[in-house]
Order: C-alpha cells, then sequence, then structure tokens
C-alpha cells in the first residue's frame, strides 16, 4: 500500500515538473516571439535614370559609358546585386524607325567596368565598330528579372568622329571614367583624354556667356538672335595633363583655333553649383513666376536678399511659412535644371529648364534624332500636355534644344505659375 501511495506521489510530482517545463518553454517562446520583430520586405534596385556617352577607340570599337542612377541599391555589394536583378543588353541599328540588326550583345558587369561615384553606378563596356556606316543608333536595355520591367536608353553614334568630344573626354583628377555633364566646379582639376591615352595639344578658348534666360513657351515673335561671343582668353592644353582653372565662364575645347565648329563647350562654375546661393543670382530665375512690374522692382532694388525677401513676403501676403515652402521647392527645380540641362548656358536658362521647372519631370519622353517630345499625363485640371524640342546643335554642344512655342500653352502655362505663387506646387 505505501509502495502505491508513494509511486501515485512520484508520478504527480513528475506531471507537475513537466508541466512547469512545458509551461516554461511556452513562456519563452511567447516571449522571443513578442521580442522579434516581423521581416520587413527588403525592396528590390530600381533604375530611375540613365544617361550614357561614347568615345571612338579605334578603328575596330568604340567605348560606352552609362550612369545610372538606382534606387534601393547596396552600396557594399553593387556588382552581385546588379547581375542579381538585372539583364545589360545592348543593340545597334542604322537609326530611329530602322529595325536592321547591325550589332547586339549581353552586356556583361564585373568589378573591372563598374564603379560607383556619389551614388550614381558608372558602367563601361566597348561594341563593334561597323564599317562603312557613318551614324547609327545604340540601345541599351536594362531588364529587371523580377517583374521583367525594362528601361532604355537610346544614343546616337557618329562613328566618324566628326567632333571633338567623339574622341576627347572631359576626366575629373584621375577618375577612370569621363563626366556626363557640361559644367565643372571650379575647385576641380580635370585631364581631356582619349580612350587610348593618344598625346594632343589642344586648345581652350574661354567666352563671355551673359545669356538671356528662355522665352515664355507663348512667345511665338522671332527669337532675339544670340549675341555675337566675345573671346577673352585662349589657353594651350596638353591631353592627359591635369588642368585647373580659376576664371569661371563659358569654355570650349578646339583642335584648332581658326576652326571653332567641331569643338565642344563646358561652363566653369562655382563650388556650389548646380545648387544657386548667391543672392544675385538667386534673382534671375524670379523670371518665369513674377510679372514684369515684379520683376523690374526686384532689378532695381540694390539689395539682392531684400529684394528677395520683399517679392515673397508680397505674393503670400507675408506669409512666412509659405515664403518658405515656396523657396526650397522653387529653387531644388532650378537646382536640378542646371543639373540636368546645362549646356552653353545655365541649365535653367534653357528651354527644357523652363518647362522643368514650372511643371517638373514629364510623365514620358519620346525621342527621335532631331527632337524630344515631352509629354504630361491628363489630369483632373488639365488634359494631356505635349512640349516638342528641336534640336539645335551649335559650335558648343550637338545636344541643345529649341521648344516649338505656341499661342495655346497660355491656358496651362499661367496657372502652373499661379499655383508656384500660392505654395500649392509639391517638389
Amino acid at each position: 500500500m505505501k509502495k502505491a501511495i508513494i509511486y501515485s506521489f512520484l508520478v504527480v510530482l513528475a506531471a507537475c515538473t513537466t508541466n512547469k517545463k512545458v509551461q516554461k518553454a511556452q513562456k519563452e517562446i511567447d516571449r522571443t516571439s513578442a521580442v522579434r520583430p516581423t521581416p520587413t520586405p527588403v525592396a528590390k534596385p530600381l533604375v530611375v535614370a540613365i544617361k550614357s556617352r561614347y568615345l571612338l577607340k579605334d578603328s575596330s570599337a568604340v567605348r560606352i559609358f552609362m550612369e545610372l542612377d538606382i534606387e534601393n541599391l547596396n552600396k557594399v555589394q553593387v556588382v552581385q546585386q546588379l547581375n542579381e536583378n538585372f539583364r545589360f543588353n545592348w543593340l545597334l541599328q542604322p537609326d530611329y524607325g530602322v529595325r536592321e540588326r547591325l550589332g547586339s550583345g549581353k552586356i556583361d558587369l564585373n568589378e573591372q567596368n563598374v564603379l560607383l561615384k556619389e551614388g550614381k553606378v558608372l558602367l563601361s563596356f566597348e561594341i563593334p565598330r561597323p564599317k562603312n556606316l557613318p551614324k547609327g543608333l545604340l540601345l541599351t536595355e536594362v531588364f529587371q528579372l523580377e517583374d521583367s520591367k525594362k528601361s532604355n536608353n537610346d544614343l546616337v553614334i557618329d562613328f566618324n568622329g566628326t567632333r571633338i568630344n567623339d574622341r576627347f573626354g572631359v576626366y575629373i583628377g584621375n577618375f577612370s571614367m569621363p563626366i556626363f555633364r557640361n559644367f565643372i566646379n571650379k575647385s576641380d582639376s580635370f585631364q581631356v583624354k582619349s580612350v587610348m591615352n593618344h598625346p594632343r595639344e589642344l586648345y581652350l578658348i574661354r567666352y563671355k556667356n551673359d545669356f538671356t534666360p528662355a522665352q515664355s513657351p507663348m512667345a511665338t515673335s522671332i527669337r532675339p538672335s544670340i549675341a555675337s561671343l566675345t573671346i577673352e582668353e585662349t589657353i594651350k592644353v596638353q591631353t592627359n595633363t591635369s588642368i585647373r582653372l580659376s576664371q569661371e565662364g563659358l569654355y570650349q575645347i578646339v583642335e584648332d583655333t581658326n576652326s571653332t565648329s567641331n569643338g565642344f563647350g563646358f561652363m566653369l562654375v562655382d563650388e556650389r553649383y548646380p545648387r544657386m546661393t548667391r543672392p544675385e543670382n538667386l534673382v534671375k530665375p524670379l523670371i518665369y513666376m513674377s510679372t514684369s512690374q515684379e520683376l523690374k522692382a526686384v532689378n532695381d532694388n540694390p539689395n539682392s536678399k531684400q529684394a528677395l525677401d520683399k517679392f515673397f513676403l508680397a505674393i503670400t501676403g507675408g506669409n512666412q511659412m509659405v515664403s518658405k515652402k515656396i523657396i526650397k521647392n522653387y529653387y531644388h527645380r532650378i537646382e536640378e535644371a542646371n543639373r540636368l540641362f546645362t549646356s552653353y548656358k545655365e541649365g535653367w536658362k534653357t528651354d527644357k529648364g523652363m518647362v522643368y521647372t514650372i511643371l517638373g519631370p514629364p510623365n514620358k519622353v519620346q525621342r527621335s534624332r532631331d527632337r524630344e517630345v515631352w509629354v504630361y499625363a491628363q489630369n483632373t485640371n488639365f488634359s494631356e500636355i505635349i512640349f516638342t524640342f528641336n534640336r539645335k546643335p551649335n559650335q558648343f554642344t550637338e545636344n541643345y534644344y529649341e521648344l516649338v512655342r505656341y499661342p495655346e500653352y497660355q491656358a496651362y502655362w499661367f496657372p502652373f505659375v499661379e499655383a508656384w505663387r500660392t505654395g500649392n506646387v509639391v517638389d
């Protein structure tokens, strides 16, 4: 009997002990589950923008350079992520709308041809140079593997190397890829180099560059001719040699000072450009959102900072908060216009820069060899808006575009300007 009682006691004790262990284990599981956060889905890399340019290497090959703006990219394992998420391909055809395949291939990505600089992915690769083809259209496709989304870039190549920038590029410091922009900050040294580092004597010509801003999209009268350019300085330089300039202005690189039509230009700007911080410079872009009377009052005031404060407080009825909001958003657009469209003059002064400043980036861009069409999608207030830019090459660049102007733009333009003046534009 005693043995039975003792046995029963031990069974109950073991059951209690086991139950406590189970409860303790469950509490540990609950505690761990409560502490451990639900994993957040990792956003996949996404291509936002692509720029490209080329340099003729020799009689058999062309070196292509690309600058990609990619969101959600881990800055540590760039090449691995690119290979895991994208496939890069190229196709060469004679022209826009001509689907003859002259060459194609896959672009291999590795540590030798991929760099990361200032948050942008820089990529270089080579394509074979076709025989007996003066110009061609290179189409580059970035295919996103997860959702099959495609990002495309088009680049017209002059295989004859007519202009000097078909053969020579500007390299900041000792960087291994040429710049994609048309401005150099005054604090930077630079070199002019070919792919094969051919030694060459070249010339830098500095011009006076006080160009006027773009006229409104409704200004259909004859455009004023560009004032004759005044040469202020000519400098002899050597390729593959470090160059540092101190005088801001418009420069042109040429092979022969007696023949400037085939050179290419760039602006030497202050250290903060494309940002604009000097009050006397901040006044000038107000032309796109002010009346002629307001602009005259601003320009007549010798104190530029005071003139700016008075202007923005006047259009907002003295509301400092709204004034600060407009200033922040408007000059951010000016900065982006400078970054994207600077050519032989500041980006905000160009036709593209003006439209971009007031309306922002277009929803769709259509390109042909000599034309670019910006499409702004229909919304609750406006039907679809289309701006057409025709390519107008000049001695500084082949990629300068002028807007085709129409009086009908007035119905769209003034409401957008009014939205800026009332603080209703969100950048």
